[in-house]
């Protein structure tokens, strides 16, 4: 392995950048030719930023071709010139992140040397690259409603993605409330733990539970691309999809702005849940500010965002059979428990926020470029972290805390127009701390009511990032290779007490009253664990231009992961990746696409914690069922055991000896059509097979329990996306997307054991992951006060500069379990698999969701446009639909059907408004 590294870090210093969707860049390419059509070579091109006057030139080769990589997103002119002919000017167009801008240029013959002809934008058609994805940013989401201002919510407009199942909707953009919880959507079935989330091209993922690190403030968000099946060889360390974020640059001219936003339960409406007499309170500020600029005209520009999040609620507390259940708790055989008494009713909660970021460009001469980012966040989130999916008393949620620093760099080096070098690195930490509301054991009635100090609720962790990457591109003719090193060290230093304060499940209420669990839970020895892991991707590309119109990506990606000590090394993963692009007749009209890849992931150290915590050595996990959990209960009277119970056997977590990593082998067809520089209509057929996803499961089969942590899962997606997309142009934007698909799988958690051990095939089904279709439209357009023809034309004025901007969401329902109440099976499985009456895993579906988001800004220039107002309201869910996030999955008890089965646990909020007020200059 030591040999192996070596290599890596020599390689490291020898290749330099590679530009794909993973990139923080685009890049402009295109052909030169004259009136009949033949190559002209040597004509000069010349790229300008408009918002830094930043050049890249170059010479045509001898095809007439040209290409211009790493280009930082923004705006452009393009200019081409030629001893003999016209020069050509292409009209201002936006380059986006990820983006291959293609340009066909005709050249006239004309002997007046300064003659210039203007051409339109290029079409929006990218089509250059094999898959398709979306950018989405500036007034796309700056205008556009946004409850919590997190720009991860905007990924969910995407065609091919839905939200992550789970307790995992991103209601804050600084506080965790779950302390499992993941990226909140998922692409190709694939979970919401493996997707790549970057920022400036290095990584943003939680190693540990793959949720985003570090918060971004709107205002510094420039732009970012979510694709689904991008074959660039480059992308690595996730079987999911790609989001990828570029920060806002400072420009020339010196801007910003201030911001506020605010809610107040007034205007809001309250859950279905919630069935207490007064409204919840519910109160939310949100003020910002941001400033933009050059520090040195032209050279060196900085750009900074400040927000700060303060909410002041009141959650709901929603247990069934309180009375029953306190009467219960105040009995001698439940004198030793943590709680003594549950309410059902609302309670205090809230949340507080702060997010800092800030950015210096400098250009130090026509060669290298230096960049330097500092992010920080910080949020708590106080007594609503969430616990199990039951109906859950206010003991059995948790408050968090949760920091985050990155500070990262980049130096890009353009040693010729044929050779560029891209060296980018950080080091980033995050702690999160999750206090649990109670302490003792947590006490569980499944489909009646949790209580307690809820398993995972106690926790801390630092994981910390040391991330280098190095990428090389070279042009030569047809080809455009490029190869790369991705190096990245984390280590995660926690205190994960999971289970250590017990679990006591009792099947029904009557059992609880009578102080009868069915089963009992409880870890025992040290919690505290260091991981250390290395991930290691090393890439070659090339991306050959066969013919006009005809481009063809062929590359390959080795991957290798170092693992913690005592876990097995993962394999020397070789990734081949394959990608077509062909516009017939050369045309970039129309542009049809296939691409084919294995895409390696990382494993989540939550997974490996387990292991490493509760091995038989430093730790063991008692199971205890039937009499035995009588016994503990009656022994400690409702509290946690001092140690463990005596003549039972305890159990252990190991790893499988055969432990590979997770990958996803992806395959899409598709076609794209441009209407014109603004307009495209995008179908994209995609077939995705998850492999070697991460389960744990009893391999004794009976109790004691001897869980082993596997790699043996496996998800199978097959959709259709279907997208219509116009970039803002003449005062409106679209953007439409309808996806169609089927996922199906026999896990779709790392902690969803299977129903009977070592026989899966009884768990493949529709995956929790699974919606069969769903449909998101958003628009922003702005009121076209000329044309009310009805208003008297003094009244007209009042609705100029007012701009609208809906966000309409419809889906099909998630798939439900159907659960028995207790481990009847006896197999050792918490969550409990167990399902009474021979159904299938998933058997059936919540209710399909539907939402419209809405926002109507009224825009006012002062200071002659220097400076402009904005004010207004949107709202959220306006209609104030049941949309469903939780309901309880608990089917039976024994013989008799629960009438809770089914019933919400929680939803995600009815209709509010919020007021905004944004200065902008």
């Amino acid at each position: 392995m030591n040999r192996f590294l070596g290599v890596v870090l020599l390689f490291a210093f020898a290749v330099a950048r590679a530009h794909a969707q993973a990139s923080p860049t685009g890049s402009i390419t295109g052909s030169v030719v004259d009136p009949n059509n033949a190559p002209v070579p040597e004509a000069d091109v010349t790229a300008r930023n408009e918002d830094t006057l930043a050049t890249r030139m170059l010479k045509t080769d001898l095809a007439g071709r040209f290409y211009l990589p790493s280009l930082p997103i923004g705006m452009y002119t393009l200019r081409i010139e030629k001893p003999g002919f016209a020069g050509v000017m292409v009209s201002r167009f936006l380059l986006s992140v990820g983006e291959e801008s293609v340009h066909e240029i005709q050249l006239r013959v004309s002997s007046v040397k300064d003659e210039v002809s203007v051409v339109e934008k290029p079409l929006a058609v990218d089509a250059a690259t094999a898959t398709s994805g979306v950018a989405l940013g500036y007034d796309r989401i700056e205008e556009a409603p946004a409850s919590n201002r997190n720009y991860l919510n905007f990924v969910l407009l995407a065609p091919g993605v839905a939200s992550s199942s789970g307790s995992n909707a991103q209601l804050s953009t600084t506080a965790v409330r779950n302390p499992l919880v993941d990226s909140g959507f998922t692409f190709g079935g694939i979970r919401g733990r493996n997707n790549s989330i970057t920022i400036d091209g290095l990584d943003n993922r939680d190693e540990t539970t793959g949720a985003n690190r570090v918060a971004i403030g709107f205002e510094m968000v420039q732009e970012f691309r979510v694709s689904a099946t991008s074959v660039g060889a480059e992308l690595g360390g996730s079987a999911g999809g790609v989001v990828n974020m570029v920060t806002r640059s400072g420009t020339n001219v010196w801007h910003g702005d201030v911001t506020l936003f605010g809610q107040n339960e007034a205007l809001n409406a309250r859950k279905p849940e919630v069935s207490a007499a007064a409204k919840p309170e519910f109160r939310r500020y949100q003020p910002g500010a941001s400033v933009n600029g050059p520090m040195r005209k032209d050279r060196s520009f900085v750009s900074a965002a400040l927000e700060y999040e303060r909410e002041s609620t009141e959650e709901w507390s929603g247990p069934n059979g309180v009375e029953a259940i306190n009467r219960a708790l105040q009995a001698p055989f439940f004198s030793g428990a943590g709680v003594r008494s549950i309410a059902r009713g609302l309670y205090s909660a809230g949340v507080r926020g702060l997010d800092f970021s800030g950015k210096i460009n400098h250009q130090i001469d026509n060669k290298d470029a230096l960049t330097l980012r500092y992010a920080y966040s910080r949020g708590r989130l106080l007594n609503d972290v969430q616990g199990p999916d039951n109906f859950s008393d206010r003991s059995a949620f948790g408050s968090s805390l949760t920091s985050d620093h990155a500070l990262a760099a980049d130096w890009l080096r353009v040693s010729s127009p044929t050779l560029l070098n891209d060296f980018r690195s950080q080091f980033a930490q995050r702690d999160m701390n999750v206090s649990p509301n109670a302490i003792g054991p947590m006490l569980e009635i499944p489909g009646v009511a949790t209580m307690g100090e809820s398993y995972r609720l106690n926790s801390g962790r630092t994981e910390r990032h040391f991330q280098a990457v190095d990428s090389v591109e070279f042009v030569k003719g047809i080809h455009r290779v490029n190869a790369g090193v991705d190096v990245h060290l984390v280590r995660l230093d926690a205190d994960l007490r999971n289970r250590y304060a017990g679990i006591f499940i009792f099947p029904t209420l009557a059992e609880f009253q009578l102080g009868r669990p069915d089963v009992a839970i409880q870890a025992f020895g040290n919690p505290q664990t260091q991981l250390t892991t290395l991930p290691v991707g090393i890439w070659l590309q090339d991306h050959m231009q066969l013919a006009r119109g005809l481009r063809l990506e062929a590359g390959v990606r080795f991957e290798r992961q170092r693992m913690p000590s005592g876990f097995p090394s993962s394999s020397d993963n070789a990734a081949p990746r394959l990608g077509l692009a062909w516009s017939p007749g050369g045309k970039a009209s129309t542009v049809f696409r296939a691409a084919f890849g294995l895409f390696y992931d990382r494993y989540p150290l939550a997974f490996l914690n387990d292991a490493a915590q509760k091995n038989g050595r430093t730790g063991i996990e008692q199971y205890l069922a039937g009499g035995d959990a009588v016994r503990a209960f009656a022994m400690t009277r409702g509290a946690t055991l001092p140690s463990p119970l005596a003549g039972v056997a305890p159990g252990a977590y190991v790893v499988s000896s055969n432990f590979p990593s997770t990958y996803a082998r992806k395959a899409a067809i598709g076609l794209e059509h441009g209407f014109g520089p603004s307009s495209t209509l995008t179908i994209e057929a995609s077939q995705v097979r998850g492999i070697h996803l991460p389960r744990t499961q009893n391999i004794a089969v009976s109790i004691p329990p001897r869980y082993q942590l596997e790699n043996t899962a496996v998800s199978s997606y097959r959709g259709v996306a279907v997208s219509f997309n116009r970039r803002l142009s003449k005062e409106l934007a679209i953007l439409l997307g309808y996806d169609i698909s089927r996922t199906n799988d026999d896990g779709s958690d790392f902690d969803e054991q299977p129903m009977i051990p070592l026989n899966t095939r009884l768990d493949w089904s529709r995956s929790r992951q699974d919606q069969f279709q769903r449909l998101v439209f958003s628009s922003l357009f702005e009121l076209p006060a000329e044309e009310l023809k009805f208003l008297p034309e003094k009244y007209r004025d009042y609705f100029e500069g007012i701009g609208i901007a809906p966000i309409i969401t419809v889906g099909s329902g998630r798939p439900i379990n159907a659960l028995a109440t207790s481990d009847v099976l006896r197999t050792g499985a918490y969550p409990i698999t167990a399902r009474p009456f021979g159904l299938p895993r998933n058997p059936f579906r919540s209710p399909q969701t539907f939402s419209m988001d809405l926002r109507v800004m009224k825009t006012v220039d002062i200071l002659e446009h220097r400076a402009k107002l904005q004010f207004g309201a949107e709202s959220f869910n306006l209609t104030n639909h049941t949309n469903v996030l939780r309901v309880s999955p608990y089917f039976a008890a024994g013989s008799d059907r629960l009438s809770t089965y089914g019933d919400i646990v929680e939803s995600l909020p009815g209709r509010q408004v919020q007021l905004v007020f944004h200065l902008e200059y």
